[in-house]
């Protein structure tokens, strides 16, 4: 593994199968009148779960995308990833979307990128990139999620005073409904 200050890249030897990734979609019918379980099944790979990452010239107008830590299954049951969010997103920060990125199509597992700027170095432009987030990502039983990753949008539209974390991971497994936080955090520091 190759790590560049925007980019990780990955041994493509990971197989996973991505079926579906939206909150509405027919694979993520299990019980939607009871909020879901907090699950488990779930750790977090990659530097996103133990760092921060960000930018320390952030300016209102400025877009920014951050990976979401990789997902490994500990369980023996294949998990299904139905969505992701930030728990908290600060005034100041505009979460504009989340998207699901394959790092065969990123050329790397991509941390961080700047909308709009090709001058800051490992901006990529995302935008043209293939977004996988319309199916739940499946990972199969003591395995990661691969070659995918998903990203956060956030646009500046303020002042912001707080750094972006909680990384919200909605899965189904065995036909129950689950809920689990992963560390994260992005910092936008306006100075």
């Amino acid at each position: 593994m190759r790590l560049t200050r925007s980019r990780v890249l990955l041994p493509v030897a990971f197989v996973i199968t991505v079926l579906g990734f939206c909150p509405g979609s027919a694979s993520s019918t299990a019980s939607m009148s009871t909020p879901p379980a907090t699950g488990d099944a779930l750790t977090a790979a990659g530097p996103p779960a133990f760092g921060i990452l960000g930018y320390p010239h952030a300016k209102v107008g400025m877009v920014w995308r951050f990976a979401f830590p990789l997902f490994v299954n500990r369980s023996r049951t294949t998990v299904r990833i139905t969505s992701v969010r930030l728990d908290h997103v600060p005034s100041g920060a505009r979460v504009e979307g989340y998207s699901v990125y394959s790092a065969k199509d990123t050329d790397g597992y991509i941390l961080d990128s700047m909308e709009g700027d090709k001058n800051v170095p490992g901006s990529r432009d995302m935008t043209t990139m293939p977004d996988y987030s319309g199916r739940p990502l499946v990972i199969r039983g003591h395995a990661d999620s691969g070659d995918y990753y998903a990203m956060v949008r956030v646009r500046v539209v303020g002042r912001i005073r707080e750094h972006l974390s909680g990384c919200r991971v909605n899965y189904t497994q065995g036909g129950n409904r689950y809920t689990q936080e992963m560390h994260c955090e992005y910092a936008l520091d306006m100075k």
